[in-house]
C-alpha cells in the first residue's frame, strides 16, 4: 500500500518557520506538561518532519 502522506520525503529546500515568543519555546501543539521544554520541541520537530537527505524541515523564529 502506498502512502499518501511522508513527511520524510519532502523536497530538500522545503523550510517551515514556527515564530514563537522566546527561543526555545515550543512550535505548535503536542503538548506534554510532564516533558521539558527542550523535550516539547524535540517532539515538534520529530512530528514536522524531515526532507529527503534527511534536514529538518521546521526551525524557530523568535517574534521581535
Amino acid at each position: 500500500m502506498g502512502m499518501a502522506y511522508n513527511p520524510d520525503q519532502r523536497a530538500n529546500d522545503f523550510q517551515v518557520q514556527y515564530v514563537v515568543n522566546t527561543t526555545g519555546d515550543r512550535w505548535f501543539i503536542p503538548y506534554n506538561d510532564n516533558a521539558s521544554k527542550t523535550e516539547q520541541v524535540n517532539q515538534c520537530n520529530r512530528v514536522a518532519g524531515h526532507t529527503a537527505d534527511d534536514t529538518d524541515v521546521a526551525s524557530e523564529l523568535v517574534a521581535s
